[in-house]
């Protein structure tokens, strides 16, 4: 039993009982005590979902009798949020098994060479790849709420153009352009005379360096 990698919940959306056992048996294997969960058609599965279960990861086969191929993973994929689905697939399915992981699958598996070892680098794979990815995004949603929220005016400009891609409300409220204003003007536009021209001189300047540009001057507000 590898324990680097706890794993509580499996949803196993599996309609063969042999197929059933056998993954089963690899999973208690490989993890302690895990709670396994079968759906046998993407029906069951889509209730098990409903049913406020943290499931840690999803094992799919691709054929059921409700659903398969791209619909399948579609909707499986829509359900499952964040937790990882790894395609469980037959060699008459293996072109399309590869072709899943363009579609939001964690991985896929070929049923007849599967072992317990396999499964289990697979699931650790996948969980700590998912478990990065909300980390990430959850990075991304609080520095985006600093920047919208922040009572001081802030921007994103493209650095060539000079032209606004973003603003926060503190800038609309501060300048009194609107955000679709904005995003008809560039940097310049709020620059009057020599802070313009120093600005250009040190905006080329850091085109040509890593640095950074600090500067104090005066902008126009409408």
């Amino acid at each position: 039993m590898n324990n680097s990698a706890p794993i509580k919940n499996v949803l196993i959306v599996e309609d063969n009982p042999g197929d059933l056992i056998l993954i089963a048996s690899y999973l208690s294997e490989e993890f302690s005590q895990p709670t396994i969960i079968n759906a046998k058609t993407f029906s069951e599965a889509t209730i098990k979902l409903a049913e406020n279960t943290k499931f840690d990861v999803i094992l799919l086969d691709l054929s059921l009798p409700d659903a398969s191929g791209n619909n399948l993973v579609n909707d499986m994929v829509q359900l499952a949020g964040a937790t990882p689905i790894i395609v469980l697939t037959g060699y008459l399915e293996k072109n399309f098994g590869i072709k899943t992981l363009g579609l939001g699958i964690s991985d896929y598996l070929l049923k007849d060479e599967l072992t317990a070892g396999q499964l289990y680098k697979s699931i650790a794979y996948s969980v700590e790849r998912s478990r990065i990815s909300n980390n990430l995004k959850n990075s991304e949603e609080e520095y985006r709420n600093l920047f919208s929220l922040s009572p001081i005016p802030m921007w994103v400009y493209d650095v060539e153009s000079i032209a606004f891609l973003k603003v926060n409300e503190a800038a609309v409220k501060h300048y009194g352009y609107s955000e679709a204003e904005f995003l008809t003007m560039k940097f310049y536009d709020l620059n009057p005379g020599k802070d313009n021209i120093d600005f250009r001189e040190k905006l080329a300047r850091l085109l040509n360096s890593d640095g950074k540009i600090k500067m104090t001057c005066q902008h126009l507000k409408k």
